[in-house]
């Protein structure tokens, strides 16, 4: 009949009291891993709660994230629309389109540009005011350009826009030195677009990101 206080080795497998540590014939440990090692074994736990809470703590984040990004995707707040003769704040000036004209040549006597064969010219006249408490450069100065209905850009044609200014003669704009708080000077720019598309869409001036409608 088997003793059920008796055992075999795991090694050798020999007869041996059940609960030792060690066998009495081969002299190896009985223990299993984790009876050997506990302090890794209490690691190895640890690190495995500190695993779990992590992935619970981050399934919990992407699910607010989730929330602030349907938050996010609510309608934005509609873009005000500017008109000719309306002050659009930038960062630190203020851009007023005062005028706008068609025109088929720019210049004086002189000195004279046609408009290109299908082109139209667009002129502008402008305001910069210096709105902030320090002296402001030309590179401070947002960006302005012609748009159209798509959201296509246009650079000015710098040869028309210098002809337009002599023509009108009321660009006192500063190129060299810098604008100061509360002064205001009038610069101008001249735009080659096709008459067709012009006569045809909807166009804007943009200042930095903002918009002013001129028809």
């Amino acid at each position: 009949m088997t003793n059920n206080k008796l055992g075999n080795c795991k090694i050798c497998g020999k007869e041996i009291a059940k609960g030792v540590k060690k066998c009495p014939h081969c002299g190896k440990d009985q223990r299993s891993f984790f009876g050997r090692h506990k302090i890794l074994s209490f690691i190895g736990i640890l690190m495995l709660f500190v695993i779990v809470g992590t992935a619970l703590g981050g399934g919990e984040e992407a699910s607010n994230e989730g929330g602030s990004a349907a938050t996010a995707s609510a309608p934005a707040k509609e873009e005000k629309l500017y008109k000719v003769g309306e002050a659009v704040p930038a960062d630190k000036v203020e851009i007023t389109v005062t005028k706008f004209e068609e025109k088929d040549q720019v210049g004086n006597e002189f000195v004279n540009k046609a408009v290109s064969e299908g082109g139209t010219f667009v002129a502008i006249q402008y305001k910069i005011k210096n709105s902030s408490k320090k002296p402001v450069g030309m590179f401070d100065y947002p960006s302005v350009r012609l748009v159209d209905e798509e959201g296509i850009e246009y650079d000015s044609d710098i040869d028309a826009s210098s002809n337009y200014a002599l023509e009108t003669n009321v660009d006192n704009a500063k190129i060299a030195s810098d604008l100061n708080p509360g002064i205001t000077v009038t610069d101008t720019k001249v735009f080659e677009v096709s008459k067709e598309n012009f006569d045809a869409g909807i166009w804007f001036i943009k200042v930095g990101d903002e918009r002013i409608q001129l028809k």
